[in-house]
């Protein structure tokens, strides 16, 4: 609901309401883990699916992200950005200290801000002095669930991801210009249909397009096929509710949109490397509480 454009109040002072923003003023920030990590070579990974966004800062060491056409080289107090789908392996050179963070920017109820704005980067942090300090503050806070400790995850993410932000200006990207509009609607049909994914011919309808233009455009887009991206959000809605609620395996297989269990189970080992059962038991949350 859109604010009135002029107020008044006491004594006849009146006033301009600043207007929603159709973006920004309806993002949802969550922090999912921040960590303060060294490792050495053995920090290295393909293949990666990941509907969060990340934020590294190197403090010492080097490595290196690759990405579809690119490479991203880690360097020392360098902060790097890498929004959902993008990267594809990840390495380090030798002994790497950085801080990490994953988090969620939502522009909708399931669509990240840096699938549709901006793109993985990189800047060196020697004019940003604080990115240490909110790295380590945040990490602090990782477990704390009081409502305070909560704000102040999100102001420190919002402190780590601004330079970004105005780096993206000054490349001329014009936020009013969300990237990939033609594919919104198939992502808010997807997202609000994880227990009935809705076929390649319906999210191409939403689209205005051929399947086959549409599965292009899409794979083009985000790095990922449809196909792929429905089974990750399955998946990532599986893993939530085998971990936070008792539903019987059956129930939560049906609440994905898998047809039966064998089908389930053999979806979920194949993406995660575990059975739902055996997912459920290594990733108990009474173990750390």
């Amino acid at each position: 609901m859109q604010p009135e454009l002029f107020e008044t109040g006491s004594g006849g002072f009146v006033w301009k309401n600043i207007a929603l923003d159709d973006i920004f003023s309806h993002l949802q920030l969550h922090v999912y883990t921040a960590q303060d990590m060294r490792i050495g070579q053995e920090w290295q990974g393909s293949q990666f699916a990941n509907h969060y966004d990340r934020v590294y800062f190197v403090k010492e060491g080097s490595g290196a992200l690759h990405f579809k056409d690119f490479t991203l080289q880690l360097k020392p107090m360098h902060l790097y950005l890498i929004p959902p789908y993008q990267l594809i392996s990840h390495q380090a050179d030798s002994n790497i200290h950085f801080y990490w963070a994953h988090f969620q920017c939502r522009v909708d109820r399931a669509i990240d801000l840096f699938m549709l704005y901006g793109h993985p980067a990189e800047i060196n942090c020697g004019t940003f002095q604080n990115i240490e300090r909110d790295f380590l503050s945040l990490v602090s806070l990782a477990d704390n669930t009081k409502p305070s400790a909560m704000l102040e995850r999100n102001r420190l993410l919002l402190s780590l991801i601004y330079p970004f932000m105005r780096l993206f200006e000054e490349e001329g990207s014009n936020i009013n210009k969300i990237k990939h509009q033609n594919l919104l609607r198939s992502l808010q049909l997807i997202s609000s249909n994880i227990a009935n994914p809705p076929t390649l011919k319906a999210l191409a309808s939403a689209a205005n397009m051929t399947p086959e233009h549409f599965s292009r455009k899409f794979k083009a887009a985000f790095n990922v096929s449809p196909k792929r991206y429905i089974l990750h959000k399955r998946i990532a809605t599986a893993k939530q509710q085998l971990l936070l609620n008792s539903a019987p395996l059956k129930q939560i297989a049906e609440n994905c949109g898998f047809y039966d269990i064998f089908h389930f189970s053999r979806s979920f080992k194949k993406e995660t490397g575990y059975s739902p059962t055996e997912f459920k038991q290594h990733y108990n949350l009474d173990k750390t509480t």
